[in-house]
């Protein structure tokens, strides 16, 4: 028997929340979102328009199973790998980025609760039935205050991309302690009481990604709802998830697990942005004689070659980092080295590298689309807008980080 079957087995004895299709398997999760694809897209400018997906939209993603395939098996999930959850994003993505956002980042973070919150926790906000999805806007802009009864949260969250759709609320605070002191860095999970606030729509781009603002006023929330974890924190070897779940998946670090997230979706965009150009230079003629179709013309024949490798690029970049991510992660649970900051800065900054081929591929396309292709309610405007957008996401700030991560390498302390 091998190692995969008797893992497998030993998953099955602990399931606790049956999955709604226990065979369902990764490729075909994979065909359910590129089935996805014209349906999407037929409907981006209705997405744009209600700043998130629909109900239509959000039911199948649901019915899809796209929600649980990060999620433990344990708690109804599909557990699948990053790569399996990497290819779906992108091809949702490539139907509709803001769909794309939407899904991703409210399905996602089952993998952060996985391993960095307590079993009784998890117990308790995946149960009954395994339906849980929550954001997670990282900055600590609120306050967890301790109180023998539990947390005290107070605050606000902007861009909390996916909480349109989601079960649960997770935020980044400050928590404060009852003895005083200096605040620290976490993460607060809140099953009810906060508020999503109707101002969403007017950023550039991705305007349909329900990335609306929350607000929490004097929600207590019990203890072990709490979780002394944040952006740059160690890895999740020691925490509960990996004794519980036994997924090295679930033991890695926050900063590189964010940028598959984010440039899984700007692949999918870049792939948008070729199939929109491709439909152009295919159905227009060329704007001067002899008018033969632009799909004839040397240039856009070269642009398409360019920008598909382009994309292909960025995605298979950014497949090569989950399996990194999942490998370093699953060496340091065989007590091997450990998944370290140093790695972690790496792999974000190959995966940032990823999403500026990305954003390449779609404003070359852009221009070369012609003003018609750039009129409101066109796809290919759409897609520059929204590559736009990400790159002014604190995340991908390419040469920041890149700096940051030659100082680490160097030895040499951030200037003050």
């Amino acid at each position: 028997m091998s190692e995969t079957t008797e893992t497998t087995e030993a998953a099955e004895k602990n399931i606790e929340i049956p999955q709604p299709e226990p065979d369902l398997t990764p490729e075909e999760l994979v065909r359910r979102a590129t089935g996805m694809r014209t349906w999407l897209r037929d409907r981006q400018d209705e997405t744009e328009q209600r700043t998130g997906i629909s109900e239509d939209t959000h039911k199948a993603f649901l019915e899809s199973g796209f929600y649980r395939a990060l999620q433990p098996r344990r708690f109804g999930g599909y557990e699948f790998g990053l790569r399996t959850y990497s290819r779906m994003v992108t091809e949702v993505a490539r139907g509709c980025p803001s769909s794309g956002w939407n899904l991703c980042l409210a399905a996602s973070h089952s993998l952060v609760v996985a391993g960095r919150f307590p079993e009784s926790t998890q117990r308790e906000v995946f149960g009954p039935d395994g339906d849980f999805r929550a954001p997670l806007p990282i900055a600590p802009s609120a306050t967890a205050t301790r109180t023998p009864d539990g947390y005290l949260v107070n605050g606000r969250w902007d861009y909390a991309s996916g909480v349109n759709v989601s079960t649960h609320f997770l935020g980044g605070v400050l928590i404060v302690d009852e003895q005083g002191g200096m605040p620290t860095q976490g993460l607060v999970l809140v099953p009810s009481g906060w508020r999503m606030l109707d101002n969403w729509g007017e950023i550039l781009g991705f305007r349909g990604s329900g990335s609306n603002s929350v607000v929490a006023e004097d929600v207590l929330v019990p203890h072990e709802y709490v979780s002394r974890t944040h952006l740059l924190a160690n890895d999740a070897t020691g925490g509960p998830g990996v004794e519980l779940h036994g997924n090295p998946m679930y033991a890695g670090r926050l900063m590189s697990f964010f940028n598959i997230q984010l440039c899984s979706i700007v692949a999918g965009t870049a792939w948008a942005a070729v199939d929109e150009y491709q439909r152009i230079i295919t159905t227009k003629n060329s704007p001067l004689p002899p008018f033969k179709p632009r799909s004839h013309d040397p240039e856009h024949q070269r642009n398409l070659g360019l920008a598909t490798a382009l994309a292909d690029s960025a995605q298979r970049i950014i497949l090569s980092v989950t399996d990194d991510y999942t490998a370093y992660a699953a060496r340091g649970l065989a007590e091997g080295e450990p998944f370290s900051e140093l790695d972690d800065q790496a792999l974000s900054l190959t995966a940032r590298q990823s999403g500026q081929l990305a954003c390449q591929a779609v404003e070359m396309l852009a221009s070369a689309s012609g003003s018609s292709g750039l009129a409101n309610g066109e796809r290919m405007q759409r897609y520059l807008r929204d590559v736009a957008t990400y790159k002014t996401h604190i995340n991908a700030q390419h040469g920041w980080w890149a700096t940051g991560y030659a100082r680490s390498l160097l030895g040499v302390e951030t200037p003050s």
